[in-house]
């Protein structure tokens, strides 16, 4: 039966198995959170599946809404996520752009890997947009053979780091973890 059951979870599409985690991430205690699922492609994150908060200002960011994979929430998390050989063929994406972009994107890297096992989670607070706090974690395919990235976020005058680190980031973790599979 379990053989069974992990055989039908793995054909599911990521985005549909998302679906009820993200809205139940948006439904948290701040109506301006903003959840959503995104993948690497290239350099950019390309958003997957998002639900949008509940408010009339709020942040939209719809399915293929397209962010910095260096300098967001998000893009941090799915690099912390990868591999050494995937992290290699981004960095080599990085440097056809030039060596500054290659140099900013593992930096960007030290300190994402820094502040993930210490807080088990990737921030931007303000380094996305000025105006948009959001913190991430990575997701692992069923088969383990894709990283994703699991974010909530929404306008900094609304959204605070403090109530992301204190209420959101076990959210956030849990969550998570309700989608992934270890490596």
């Amino acid at each position: 039966v379990l053989q069974l059951g992990f055989g039908v979870l793995s054909a599911m599409d990521i985005s549909d198995r998302a679906e009820h985690v993200l809205k139940a991430l948006r439904d948290g205690p701040n109506s301006y959170i903003t959840a959503a699922l995104g993948e690497q492609h290239r350099l950019d994150v390309v958003y997957l599946a998002s639900q949008k908060s509940r408010e009339d200002v709020s942040l939209v960011m719809r399915i293929g809404s397209r962010l910095p994979l260096f300098h967001s929430a998000i893009g941090r998390a799915i690099l912390v996520g990868m591999n050494d050989e995937e992290r290699t063929r981004v960095f080599s994406m990085a440097q056809a752009q030039g060596a500054d972009v290659e140099e900013e994107g593992r930096k960007q890297l030290r300190a994402a890997e820094a502040e993930f096992a210490d807080k088990g989670f990737c921030s931007a607070y303000g380094t996305w947009r000025s105006d948009v706090n959001g913190i991430a974690v990575p997701i692992y395919s069923l088969a383990g053979a894709r990283i994703y990235g699991l974010n909530v976020g929404g306008p900094s005058f609304r959204v605070k780091r403090r109530q992301l680190e204190s209420v959101y980031a076990e959210l956030l973790t849990q969550a998570a973890e309700s989608l992934s599979t270890h490596r």
